[in-house]
């Protein structure tokens, strides 16, 4: 991941921020590479973690070869060969192998129509310093973080919700009792709200123009189905679901660093492991965190999985004390109020897969959606009530 942030003034004032502190509240995003880039009325900054193409030419912020355009982009675009085909037919030149600047032309040829051609995960702002306008975006899942906060006197945007709180526009704004209840009820912050009155974060397939003169305007380029029928049972749905994760987990491996992946007991990361085997050989490896062996600890299962796959894996156990020590670490990792305990889990084999890669892979929602944890398969009975013995309910686990 790389990590972003800026601020575009109504005025012609000079920036009253730090930007040096902002960017380096972000150093754990990127620690490869920091850039800044500054006129009157914007300023935009950037801390790099290399993956695409490690050489200067990937350095950011990214500006277009007629200086009109300036680009802070985090995240991947996987379809960017296609649209750098495109863009090349129209004459476009590029001078590196980046995603980001594919990004950058893309948007100076499309406007944000450009962003539903986007196939991956990203935040991004983009300035136009002929109009004055800052386009800020995020993906179609909102697997990207993009915080935002609005003031008088313009627009401070970031990758983390402390770098709003360290910008000298964030002083004296109140508590908000509706972000607040959203937490207690959900253990986070979801988007739009911000647990600040005058923030919040960009919705999943969201867009945010703000324009010199002080105008705002939003909209989305992009919204899930709330509903479709299933057009496919059985075998063929099945078919469907392993074509769909072998896909989504190849179009991934483009990188020019090393890629492991996080190993767990459920359902989600055995399947990417698989899939990321099939494509890379037993040149892969994965890691796994324990927990001394209690109710919730899964390295057991997870070094089955491993030992099935035949894959290299590293496991290391920890102790409860461990999660007490680390706690100034995880809420400075968090950047804002979050409820859900395996970021513990999470940091730490983050840490242990460190040592040795840069890119990982793992699952997210899977088990949710697979049922692949027996406690919340029963907890999910348990509260269906006689609703599972219902007819719907049998048609639909057919």
């Amino acid at each position: 991941m790389c990590g972003i942030a800026g601020e575009l003034r109504f005025g012609a004032q000079p920036s009253q921020a730090d930007w040096e502190s902002i960017s380096k509240l972000m150093i754990r995003r990127g620690p490869d590479d920091a850039g800044a880039w500054q006129d009157a009325h914007c300023t935009l900054v950037f801390r790099r973690l290399s993956i695409l193409d490690l050489s200067p030419a990937g350095h950011q912020p990214m500006v277009s070869d007629d200086g009109r355009y300036v680009l802070v982009f985090n995240g991947e675009v996987y379809n960017f060969v296609e649209l750098r085909r495109q863009l090349e037919q129209r004459g476009i030149r590029f001078r590196s192998g980046t995603d980001s600047e594919v990004v950058l032309y893309a948007l100076a040829t499309w406007g944000r129509d450009a962003l539903d051609r986007f196939n991956g995960m990203f935040a991004l702002a983009f300035y136009d310093t002929r109009e004055r306008t800052l386009l800020l975006a995020r993906d179609h899942a909102g697997i990207k973080p993009l915080y935002y906060l609005k003031h008088a006197d313009g627009l401070v945007f970031g990758s983390q919700y402390d770098q709003l709180l360290a910008h000298p526009w964030s002083r004296g704004l109140s508590f908000s009792p509706a972000a607040a209840s959203l937490y207690f009820h959900l253990g986070s912050v979801p988007a739009p709200w911000g647990i600040l009155e005058n923030t919040g974060m960009l919705e999943a397939g969201s867009w945010l123009e703000v324009r010199g003169e002080g105008t705002i305007s939003q909209g989305c380029y992009y919204a899930f189905p709330r509903y479709q029928p299933a057009s496919l049972r059985g075998g063929e749905a099945m078919e469907a679901v392993d074509a769909a994760i072998t896909r989504a987990v190849k179009r991934q491996l483009v990188s020019d660093v090393p890629i492991g992946a996080f190993l767990s007991g459920g359902i989600d990361s055995p399947l990417v492991c698989a899939k990321m085997q099939q494509a890379c050989g037993n040149n892969m490896r994965a890691f796994t965190i324990g927990t001394g062996g209690d109710a919730t600890d899964e390295s057991q299962d997870a070094i089955r999985y491993a030992q099935a796959l035949g894959i290299e894996q590293t496991v290391e156990h920890v102790e409860p004390d461990d999660a007490v020590d680390m706690l100034d670490d995880v809420v400075a990792a968090c950047g804002e109020p979050l409820g859900d305990f395996s970021i513990f889990p999470t940091l730490l084999v983050s840490r242990l897969a460190r040592r040795d890669f840069t890119v990982m892979l793992s699952g997210d929602g899977g088990d949710e959606l697979f049922w692949g944890y027996s406690r919340r398969v029963g907890a999910l009975m348990s509260g269906l009530g006689d609703f599972r013995h219902s007819r719907r309910w049998r048609r639909a686990m057919r």
